[in-house]
């Protein structure tokens, strides 16, 4: 497969870097804005991937549309928390600031419309967790200290004592269980 350059057509950051480095990678300017976005042309959607991968698109295609669906059909202000969640609890990023920052609200008007719907960013925090722990367990052949570290903890420990909470027994346990 042959590799065409794509460059962006717009560059925003709420932090813009003082140095030009990312400006030169993307080919252009970066702006300071309220999000960090990138934009592209539609056209260039049309171009495949370098690393075009049947066999990976497969594996996460099925867990995108349910992810998706349950999006649709719930569409609370704790969805959307939950949503973001999914997508920054890999990179670390798991505070209510982080959250809040990414769905362009404060941090007290993420707490006040959890609130409203009778929930914490705790408990929406540890229902992710305890969501995305099971489905890595019963999916992949990640080990523990893995599974820990993409749901944010700092301590694998802590992570343990977690699932058990949640689960009464420990993730080992719990993947002898399922995988039956």
């Amino acid at each position: 497969m042959r590799r065409e350059r794509i460059d962006a057509t717009s560059a925003q950051m709420q932090e813009p870097p003082e140095d030009n480095a990312f400006a030169e990678f993307l080919g252009r300017t970066v702006e300071a804005a309220p999000r960090n976005v990138i934009g592209f042309r539609s056209a260039d959607m049309d171009i495949p991937f370098v690393s075009h991968n049947d066999a990976m698109w497969s594996y996460f295609e099925s867990e995108l549309g349910r992810r998706l669906a349950e999006l649709e059909a719930d569409e609370s202000f704790a969805a959307r928390v939950r949503s973001a969640l999914v997508e920054m609890l890999p990179a670390g990023e798991c505070g209510s600031d982080d959250v809040a920052r990414r769905l362009g609200v404060s941090r007290r008007s993420l707490q006040r419309k959890l609130s409203n719907e009778g929930t914490t960013f705790q408990k929406q925090l540890n229902h992710t967790r305890e969501l995305l722990a099971k489905h890595y367990l019963g999916t992949t052949a990640m080990g523990t200290d893995q599974i820990a570290y993409l749901l944010g903890y700092l301590e694998l420990n802590s992570f343990l004592r977690a699932f058990n909470s949640w689960c009464g027994m420990s993730p080992s346990e719990w993947r002898r269980r399922h995988a039956e």
